[in-house]
């Protein structure tokens, strides 16, 4: 089962005013740091800590899909976007950097998921942060403008 959830929706406050200059999506590296944060607390069943660094909508994601679904293993990186904010009029989309995670849930079901982390002027901060459901964040595909460079990782999922 796959979702797609908008992405100004997941960001929560992913539009803003125009600044003279938008945040940066972050590094690549700090934003593993992120990733992998989130899937351990997805492992280890840590709703607190997974909803920590989520942008929002974990709690409703948690309470929507059985928390026993919350895989055993760490998912595969199947591709990695690097994504830069764009204007759209007086405000700005956040930019980040998206991963594709593929794996199997805690049912023994495949999922193909998208994950965004982006800088929300504190913090890093992770869309869709239960990311074993199948959610696909809905940002622009490859060659669509905003993506700075795409780092594969392992084959797309089955």
């Amino acid at each position: 089962m796959r979702y797609l959830v908008a992405f100004g929706l997941l960001a929560g406050c992913g539009v803003a005013p125009a600044p003279a200059d938008p945040l940066p999506p972050p590094s690549v590296e700090d934003a593993r740091v992120l990733l992998a944060d989130v899937i351990d607390a997805g492992i280890d069943r840590d709703w607190e800590r997974l909803c920590a660094s989520a942008s929002g909508t974990c709690e409703g994601e948690l309470a929507a899909h059985a928390k026993e679904r919350a895989p055993s293993q760490a998912p595969q990186v199947a591709d990695i976007e690097v994504h830069h904010p764009i204007q759209d009029g007086d405000s700005w989309s956040s930019g980040g950097v998206l991963f594709v995670l593929c794996g199997l849930d805690g049912l023994g079901e495949p999922y193909e998921s998208e994950v965004l982390v982006f800088n929300d002027g504190t913090k890093l901060l992770a869309t869709a942060a239960v990311y074993w459901v199948g959610t696909s964040v809905g940002l622009a595909p490859p060659g669509g403008g905003p993506i700075s460079e795409s780092i594969p990782g392992e084959p797309r999922c089955p």
